[in-house]
C-alpha cells in the first residue's frame, strides 16, 4: 500500500550507497526546473509533514513506521522512512532527496529519475490529504515542527592520529536526521587511501544550546554544544571545552 510514498527509495541494507547517492540526487534536484509550476500553491507544502503506519497484530517485528516529508521553499525535499521495532529501534529505512512541483492542481514528486509521481492533494487545517493518481491510495499526513534549518549540509573537519589524516563529516539531510562518516589520508592533499566509511545514521534534536544525536540502531546519544560563527559550525563536550570546527559547503 505505501510502495507509492518510496517509489524511488533504497533500504538500509544499502547504506554504503547512501553518500554518493545522496550527493547525486542533490545535484539532480538543481538543474532540475520545472517550468510554469504553480508557486503559490507550492508554498502551501513548505515544511514537515509525517504519517504514522501503526502495524498490525501479526507483525511481530515492527511496532510503526514513520513517514515523513519535507519540502523546502527552493523545490527541493527530503523523503524519510523510518520502521520502528518493539523496542523503539529503526530496523529498516529509506532516505531520499526528491524535487517537487504543482502544476494544474497536482503535486509531482521526482526521486532523481525520469517519470515523477502525481498526487491529488487537499489541505485542511493542519492535515495534507495525498491521493495516488495510480492506484488511488490516499494518505493524511500531519504538519508537524520544522526544526532548525541552519545545520543542513555537510560538515567536515579535519584531524591527525598517528601519520594519517582524518576527514571527519557530519552531514545534516533533513532538520532531523543525518549520518556521520570519515575519510582516511596518507596526504590530505591527495585522494583518500580509505573512505568513504559506513555511515552511521541518527536523529538529533535540541536542549537550549546543546545538540543530541542519538544513534538510530542503539539509540545511545552524543551530546555537544554548539554554536554558529562566520559560516562555521563549532561542537564542544562541555560548555567551555575545547571546540572542534566544521566547515561546509551549502547549495545555491
Amino acid at each position: 500500500m505505501l510502495l507509492m510514498l518510496a517509489v524511488a527509495g533504497m533500504a538500509a541494507s544499502c547504506e554504503n550507497d547512501v553518500i554518493n547517492r545522496t550527493n547525486q540526487n542533490e545535484a539532480n534536484n538543481s538543474t532540475n526546473a520545472v517550468k510554469d509550476a504553480d508557486a503559490t500553491e507550492m508554498a502551501k507544502f513548505i515544511g514537515c509533514w509525517e504519517y504514522i503506519s501503526i502495524a498490525d497484530e501479526i507483525d511481530q517485528l515492527h511496532s510503526q513506521t514513520d513517514y515523513i516529508f519535507y519540502f523546502y521553499e527552493n523545490g527541493d525535499g527530503y523523503l524519510t522512512i523510518d520502521a520502528y521495532d518493539k523496542a523503539d529501534l529503526v530496523r529498516s529505512m529509506t532516505r531520499n532527496s526528491l524535487t517537487y512541483w504543482v502544476k494544474n492542481e497536482k503535486l509531482y514528486v521526482n526521486y532523481g529519475d525520469d517519470d515523477p509521481i502525481e498526487w491529488e492533494y487537499r489541505f485542511q487545517d493542519n492535515t495534507l490529504t495525498m491521493r495516488s493518481t495510480l492506484d488511488g491510495d490516499t494518505f493524511v499526513f500531519t504538519k508537524t515542527e520544522d526544526g532548525d534549518m541552519r545545520f543542513l549540509g555537510d560538515w567536515s573537519t579535519t584531524r591527525k592520529s598517528d601519520d594519517k589524516y582524518y576527514d571527519d563529516h557530519i552531514q545534516f539531510v533533513t532538520p532531523r536526521d543525518g549520518f556521520t562518516y570519515y575519510n582516511v589520508y596518507d596526504n590530505p592533499n591527495a585522494a583518500p587511501i580509505e573512505g568513504p566509511s559506513y555511515p552511521q545514521w541518527f536523529k538529533y534534536t535540541f536542549d537550549g544550546d546543546m545538540l543530541i544525536m542519538t544513534n538510530i540502531d542503539s539509540a545511545t546519544s552524543t551530546k555537544k554544544y554548539y554554536r554558529f560563527e562566520g559560516g562555521k559550525l563549532y561542537l564542544s563536550n562541555s560548555k567551555d571545552g575545547i571546540e572542534t570546527c566544521y566547515s561546509t559547503i551549502k547549495k545555491e
